[in-house]
């Protein structure tokens, strides 16, 4: 089994961090997520983000296990593999929805990065997603231990500061929330905002390919398990805390762009919480770009690369995709926040029901995962870069 980069940690919770960090970017991370697909639905915020990430555990828990059965840790090459005899069809299909989300999801990390830290810190948004640019290009070229380690030192601290900044201002806002539940405001209705969460839950399944790019460290599907309910504790847990804060504000905090600085001038935490907040957000933009571009480099190299080439040069052609995307991920987030959030996700979302959710149910449910196989050289070289034990 390969050892988790931090020893104290068991590996699924890497796994599940990876999960946790992915999903905690730059929409989730600024508030304007949960204001998209949950709170400007009404008080059905409080429960439909846990049928979305239900749905997402579901999802995941029966990718990884054919991950880890078949030993496929490189998404083309899992998709080759779970969607066989259709594979031609479908692999092909979830390229396009892999890369759609991967440029639009980073597009929106570096734009809530470079707004947030603008709006707080007065640095200029153009500066400020250089930066972070930089950062998420170094910890990519790494490889998926480094992505591990980095996703699980984040996720301690993004989740340590997100109940802080969340829980305190829950008791602030107790009586706003009260009053919110008892007006039993539900413009659309309980099935529209159920419907709302099923696209979220598509949206997120959509970044299976990163997920699957480190689940090489899971052994058995015992680890399996851990993981993807580890990963839902985490991310439903954390959304409904969130949701019930930012629908306290519920219609004012419709319209902002980063609902959190929102919530925090609005309540507790002055200065000090503005500044953790961004600190937050910072890490947890970073956290989203290295984790799905590494999974979309993966798959360049996989394309681009031989076998007999060996690590170096698999290496150096990595350090090339990875640049590649940053630099369209980069030039993307120049549309601004609430464009990507509101149009570039329900697209996503759309083609990943059926293209990813659907199907993947379907076989793990009725227990359709086809015939065990062993990875090729290239998949396995790509697939970590760390010692193994």
């Amino acid at each position: 089994m390969k050892r988790n980069p931090m020893d104290f940690m068991p590996a699924y919770f890497t796994v599940a961090f990876v999960w946790f960090t992915t999903h905690f970017g730059g929409g989730f991370a600024s508030g304007r997520q949960l204001v998209e697909f949950f709170v400007q639905y009404g008080w059905y915020a409080l429960f439909t983000p846990v049928i979305a990430i239900a749905i997402n555990a579901l999802v995941f828990y029966y990718a990884w296990d054919f991950s880890v059965a078949h030993q496929k840790f490189q998404y083309r090459s899992w998709t080759d593999a779970f969607y066989k005899p259709y594979e031609r069809v479908f692999s092909n299909l979830y390229d396009v929805v892999f890369n759609l989300v991967l440029v639009v999801a980073t597009a929106v990390a570096f734009a809530t990065g470079g707004a947030t830290l603008a709006d707080v810190l007065g640095t200029p948004y153009l500066l400020n997603t250089l930066v972070i640019a930089i950062i998420m290009f170094i910890l990519t070229i790494y490889g998926a231990n480094i992505v591990r380690a980095a996703a699980s030192w984040i996720a301690v601290i993004v989740i340590t500061g997100l109940l802080f900044i969340y829980g305190s201002n829950l008791v602030v806002t107790l009586p706003n929330l009260m009053t919110v539940l008892n007006e039993a405001p539900a413009p659309r209705g309980f099935w529209y905002a159920l419907w709302q969460s099923i696209k979220y839950a598509g949206l997120q399944a959509a970044l299976l390919g990163g997920y699957v790019a480190v689940t090489d460290v899971l052994k058995n599907k015992q680890d399996v398990k851990r993981a993807a309910i580890c990963g839902f504790i985490l991310n439903a847990g954390i959304m409904v805390l969130a949701s019930a804060v930012v629908l306290s504000y519920y219609p004012t905090i419709i319209s902002e762009a980063v609902p959190v600085v929102f919530i925090i001038r609005n309540g507790f935490g002055g200065v000090a919480l503005e500044l953790l907040v961004s600190l937050l957000i910072f890490l947890g933009v970073i956290s989203t770009g290295v984790n799905l571009i590494y999974g979309g480099s993966k798959r360049i190299v996989s394309v681009w690369a031989k076998p007999e080439e060996g690590e170096k040069s698999i290496k150096n052609k990595r350090i090339i995709a990875s640049g590649i995307y940053v630099f369209i991920t980069w030039s993307i987030a120049l549309m601004g926040l609430i464009p990507l959030v509101a149009i570039g996700y329900s697209y996503v979302a759309y083609l990943a029901l059926p293209i990813v959710v659907i199907p993947v149910l379907y076989k793990g449910i009725t227990k359709r995962g086809g015939e065990k196989g062993k990875s090729n050289e290239l998949d396995a070289m790509t697939a970590a870069d760390g010692p193994k034990a």
